[in-house]
């Protein structure tokens, strides 16, 4: 049965227009709110978002409250109040951070302040601003120059060779200032050219330029502390004092990886590496030298450093390559070169397998750098180490990588921008064209080196004429140095460093032919030696005089090693009273307290510091504990035998003569017979002490 349809009203030919319809007919539109309060929120009813109460919880007298502000969104109050959360925690680690890493008499303090209730952020901050205000109250302590400790003039002996270094800009500058003056610190402010600041200020006050470190999180590259101020003080600390001569790696490559997040060029075990170097050179910690000690932070780091080695050692990168010469400088320094040997072996064998020495056509420009760099920085290393422990490099042939031309060595090896005290501008260190005279150098040396051992310890005397003619290349390579490399305006430490060793090699280029009478028309070798060591002691004594030796640097210990049992040796046939033996009595105080200063960073240097006063007389050891004031006790000497394990040569140039027994091994082997002597109550059996014997110094006796 089907249903009639309703019937339709025709359409009115005036339908009313929508503007004229009575605001009573339109639906008011509902404006969103940002963020409902918590009642409405439970409720799940529409809230109105009056405050401080809404139109909801007014009519239903329901307490009104918020947990967003008044233009929030409750997702961007969550993200707020987590950064708020993150902000604390960094405060708490960096406080835990704080106490592990800071001094006893520090960590007291702080530890009050916690306990009487202070904010735990605040005291952070306060710390930090104390770190700041430290560094900016010590910037200021300049000297216009530092005093040698015994006589104040530079030895007018040193004057009769042809010296270019006493005829220097550093010298003049420096060895003719007057004493400090309270318009010492004024007077700097007037210096207009920024560069000329190098002559007059030493290098330790300099502060690294350096935007990506000051804005990085160090603390997310380590386990072992989470104090960020200081971690990045660390890397400075590395990039000013041990990056300029011994570089492992591209600093820029490394340093932009490092602050976005990206683990090309960078790592934890490489970042852990490199704070376990620059420890050494943290003054703020006593105890640095002292690397067995799990409590110090320097043993953390490389500890953290070698673990995550043995990790990535099966499938190594770049920056594995890069850690392990590092950590090899690391043990090198503490006197384990017999671990360091094999962190050397490793990182060539893995450079070796990354093919790093040789280039391949499809590599990236960036690939090209990093790879390069290291290759050369690896072969300029084994170069070194082989030729201070006489035998044979490990690496025959140089990197096949070519340096770049002299326009671009800033741009490719990357530069290092420094600022003086009361500087208005950061000037560069000419760290690419270091690097590349470094490689130059080194290349000529390795030459040398393989000439003359073919096997450890076991020296061939080159014939005079291949010396001569690798003197002629040495002196080419010297003449044709960079403007601000050459010695007339060289400066700052790592410049003068590379004159110092130019001159080691020369002096142990031709010692071999001292007493073999040979006369030959292009070079004396006696006058190319003695020329060689008066420039080697004059350019020591400016480093010095300028810079002082308190700030890490661990080619001073070498350099201190050599200069001082030298001097050990000449002062035995000076006339007693004489100019000339008081001349070498000041270079033995001042090789003394070099020792001892950089013993405070590395304890192998405390080490030779006392192998070589033991070595003194008895009136020169008195002598320089009236003038030093240094009261060195026996109290460290213990761990000796325990921590140290070093072949490395101590106070010899060449092995001209048969000094299998002036080593580093040696001399512990014959404190620990001292020590067995006096615990069973044996009288010490010693000979003359007044003389020092060109050998094992006579002090020590023959081992049985």
């Amino acid at each position: 049965m089907s249903h009639p349809l309703r019937p339709l009203l025709p359409n009115s030919p005036n339908p009313p227009r929508v503007d004229s319809l009575s605001q009573n007919q339109h639906r008011a539109k509902r404006v969103a709110t940002p963020a409902a309060c918590e009642a409405c929120r439970k409720r799940k009813s529409k809230c109105t978002a009056e405050r401080p109460r809404c139109s909801v919880c007014v009519e239903r007298q329901t307490p009104c409250e918020y947990t967003t502000l008044p233009t929030e969104t409750h997702l961007r109050a969550q993200k707020r109040k987590l950064t708020d959360l993150e902000i604390k925690c960094q405060a708490y680690e960096d406080l835990v951070g704080m106490l592990r890493s800071r001094p006893d008499e520090e960590t007291a303090q702080v530890l009050q302040r916690v306990r009487i209730g202070e904010d735990v952020p605040a005291i952070v901050k306060a710390v930090q601003d104390g770190d700041l205000l430290l560094q900016l109250s010590l910037k200021p302590d300049l000297r216009s120059r530092y005093e040698f400790p015994y006589v104040r003039e530079m030895p007018a002996h040193l004057n009769q060779w042809q010296n270019p270094y006493l005829q220097s800009t550093l010298y003049k500058r420096t060895g003719m200032q007057s004493p400090p003056s309270p318009a010492y610190l004024e007077s700097l402010k007037d210096v207009v050219d920024e560069s000329e600041k190098m002559y007059l200020v030493p290098y330790h006050t300099v502060e690294l330029v350096d935007a990506r470190i000051s804005s990085m999180s160090v603390s997310s590259w380590t386990t072992v502390s989470s104090d960020n101020p200081m971690l990045r003080v660390l890397l400075q600390i590395y990039f000013i004092f041990e990056y300029p001569f011994h570089p492992c790696f591209h600093k820029d490559l490394f340093l932009e990886d490092m602050l976005v997040g990206a683990r090309r060029f960078c790592s934890p075990l490489l970042v852990n590496a490199i704070l376990g170097a620059a420890w050494h050179g943290y003054s703020r910690m006593k105890n640095r030298a002292e690397y067995w000690l799990p409590d110090n932070l320097g043993y953390r780091f490389l500890a953290e450093a070698r673990r995550l080695f043995e990790l990535e050692e099966a499938k190594p990168t770049i920056t594995t390559v890069q850690a392990a010469a590092i950590i090899n400088l690391i043990c090198n320094n503490n006197g384990l070169d017999e671990i360091s040997w094999c962190y050397t072996y490793k990182s060539l064998e893995m450079a070796q397998s990354l093919s790093l020495f040789s280039p391949s056509p499809d590599e990236s420009k960036e690939w090209q750098i990093a790879a390069g760099m290291t290759a050369w920085c690896l072969f300029n290393w084994q170069v070194l180490a082989a030729f201070h422990t006489f035998q044979p490099p490990i690496i025959k042939e140089p990197p096949t990588r070519p340096l770049p031309d002299l326009n671009d060595v800033s741009a490719y090896f990357g530069e290092i921008w420094v600022k003086y005290p009361l500087g208005q501008e950061p000037i560069r260190i000419y760290n690419g064209l270091l690097f590349r005279a470094i490689c130059e150098f080194r290349v000529i040396m390795n030459e040398i080196t393989i000439l003359s051992f073919d096997h450890p310890r076991n020296f061939h005397r080159m014939s005079l004429s291949d010396a001569i003619r690798f003197r002629s290349r040495l002196l080419a390579w010297y003449e044709n140095l960079p403007e601000p490399l050459q010695a007339q305006h060289a400066a700052i430490p790592s410049h003068l460093k590379l004159h110092i060793h130019y001159h080691i090699l020369l002096i142990s280029l031709f010692e071999p032919f001292l007493q073999m009478g040979y006369i030959h028309a292009e070079a004396n070798p006696n006058t190319i030696v003695s020329r060689s060591k008066a420039c080697f002691e004059t350019l020591m004594r400016i480093y010095y005089i300028r810079h002082g030796y308190e700030s890490l640097d661990t080619s001073l210990i070498q350099f201190l090693h050599l200069l001082g049992f030298s001097a050990l040796r000449d002062i035995s046939s000076a006339e007693r009273g004489s100019t000339m033996h008081e001349a070498i009595r000041s270079t033995l105080m001042l090789c003394a307290k070099g020792l001892w200063d950089q013993g405070q960073n590395y304890y192998v240097s405390e080490a030779i510091f006392h192998l070589f006063k033991q070595s003194m007389s008895a009136e020169d050891a008195l002598l320089f504990k009236e003038i030093t004031e240094i009261e060195d006790s026996d109290g460290r000497l213990d761990h000796m035998t325990q921590e140290i394990r070093s072949r490395w040569p101590i106070g010899i140039f060449s092995m001209a003569d048969d000094h299998d027994d002036r080593t580093l091994e040696q001399f512990i082997r014959w404190w620990e017979q001292q020590q067995d002597k006096a615990q069973n109550g044996s009288a010490v059996e010693l000979e003359d002490s007044n003389v020092s014997s060109p050998r094992i110094p006579q002090l020590y006796g023959a081992l049985k």
